[in-house]
């Protein structure tokens, strides 16, 4: 359950990220995109509702996004990378990433890294802060790169979801007392 919980939210997330960051105006550039994904600032996009002409997209913020620009990083690039860790033979997978965590500004602020288990069955999520990872280039691939050992991240609490915490809330008040 919550593995189809985890891809309907990374579906929503990788629907919602690239139209929120075409929402940028940024000139193109040919330097490389940074190691941290772009700021997206947060649209307000018309309701289809609305009759209201001041909702209108702006040249600023259009509704409709045709390509992605130089300086853009697209979700699925983060979604479902490796996260290694050092460790007595050099890195070694930890875990990859199953969800982002986006702050108020619709900035990065943190990744859910599923930890543990085997072939996804048994993982246990765990929350990162986007600071606490790097970039790291490996066979071609995008890894994300903690000081935390295996170790640490298996011992990490289990990260909690305002549903999860909801649903523990309400157990609580529903059950018997004793």
């Amino acid at each position: 359950m919550r593995t189809l919980k985890a891809l309907a939210v990374a579906f929503g997330a990788t629907a919602m990220l690239p139209a929120a960051a075409m929402a940028q105006q940024s000139s193109p550039t040919t330097e490389p995109p940074a190691t941290e994904p772009p700021a997206m600032e947060s649209t307000e996009t018309p309701s289809m509702e609305s009759t209201d002409s001041t909702q209108a997209a702006t040249p600023d913020a259009p509704a409709v996004l045709t390509e992605q620009k130089s300086d853009e990083v697209l979700s699925d690039s983060y979604i479902g990378a490796k996260v290694v860790a050092s460790s007595t033979e050099g890195v070694e997978e930890v875990g990859k990433i199953a969800e982002l965590v986006l702050g108020p500004d619709d900035k990065i602020v943190g990744v859910i890294v599923d930890v543990g288990g085997f072939l996804g069955v048994g993982a246990k999520p765990v929350g990162l802060s986007w600071t606490a990872l790097t970039e790291e280039a490996g066979d071609g691939e995008m890894l994300l790169k903690t000081s935390l050992t295996r170790a640490e991240l298996e011992e990490a609490p289990e990260f909690k979801t305002l549903s999860d915490i909801q649903s523990e809330s309400d157990q609580q008040t529903t059950a018997p007392v004793q």
